[in-house]
């Protein structure tokens, strides 16, 4: 009995079980296949997971078929076939694929404090391409940089001398990111906000696109972590601040203090973390 192994587009087998993400288009591919062979793909539940091409390219004896997520939800792909008289049955491997297929992830909205921490520590925190460059062990890692972070703008927020980060009057957090002062900002991209500039709004536009990409099977998963570190840290309890007398300043590792009157304190994710000589947290 003959048998045909499913591959992804680029070459790998697929697995019996494939997680997508809505609007996630994936390709497959069956190769050489007898001619005398008709074959189509069925989604048992198009509205989940529609098909979108069923091509054969009779001179490679090869099928291509294109599936498309819907919406949330489970679905089984199969693939039939036809055969010519006086043919054995086909036997595909996997014989069924089982879809989960998951909701797109959306950020906070901008306008909320979640929704504009989230979408700086995406901008200023490596992604998981950069981990290797910069050392960093994992997402843990990652969650315990942004976490500083957020405390740094709280610091500066509750220090009663926001002027010292050119945000003097500031009531949120919106306006110590926000601060600048005649064209020199303290967060790159963000002096507009919710307007964000074209660079860092790529960037962040990029990352957001692998998280919701499952069909990228090498960095999907890591990229899931990346954004759940980042919103963990933007909407849980405050947490206590690491430093002896609290957190002021962080610019990316290897960059020199903002001026003297910040203190290094600690490297973590990419960014190295300042103490200030003059300011204090309450209670420190």
């Amino acid at each position: 009995m003959p048998n045909a192994l499913l591959k992804y587009a680029y070459g790998s087998p697929v697995p019996g079980a494939v997680d997508l993400v809505e609007g996630n288009v994936l390709r497959v591919k069956l190769e050489a296949i007898d001619k005398r062979y008709t074959l189509v793909a069925v989604s048992d539940y198009p509205h989940v997971l529609e098909l979108t091409s069923n091509t054969h390219n009779s001179r490679a004896d090869s099928w291509t078929f294109e599936v498309t997520a819907r919406s949330a939800g489970n679905a089984k792909l199969m693939l039939k076939s036809n055969r010519g008289e006086g043919m054995s049955t086909l036997t595909v491997t996997p014989a069924l694929v089982s879809v989960n297929v998951s909701k797109a992830v959306t950020f906070p909205d901008q306008n909320s404090d979640a929704g504009l921490l989230i979408r700086l520590f995406l901008a200023e925190v490596p992604d998981p391409q950069e981990w290797k460059r910069y050392n960093i062990t994992g997402p843990e890692a990652i969650k315990d940089a942004m976490r500083m972070m957020r405390r740094v703008i709280v610091n500066r927020l509750e220090s009663g001398s926001a002027k010292e980060f050119m945000a003097a009057g500031a009531g949120s957090l919106r306006d110590i990111v926000t601060a600048n002062d005649r064209g020199n900002v303290q967060f790159e991209g963000f002096a507009h906000y919710p307007s964000i500039a074209n660079k860092k709004s790529r960037m962040i536009d990029d990352r957001l696109a692998i998280v919701n990409d499952a069909t990228n099977t090498q960095w999907h998963a890591k990229y899931v972590a990346y954004y759940e570190a980042a919103l963990a840290a933007a909407t849980e309890p405050l947490p206590p601040d690491p430093s002896p007398t609290g957190l002021f300043a962080w610019k990316t590792a290897g960059s020199s203090a903002p001026s003297p009157e910040f203190v290094q304190f600690k490297t973590l994710g990419g960014n190295t973390f300042f103490t200030h000589k003059r300011l204090s947290i309450s209670g420190r």
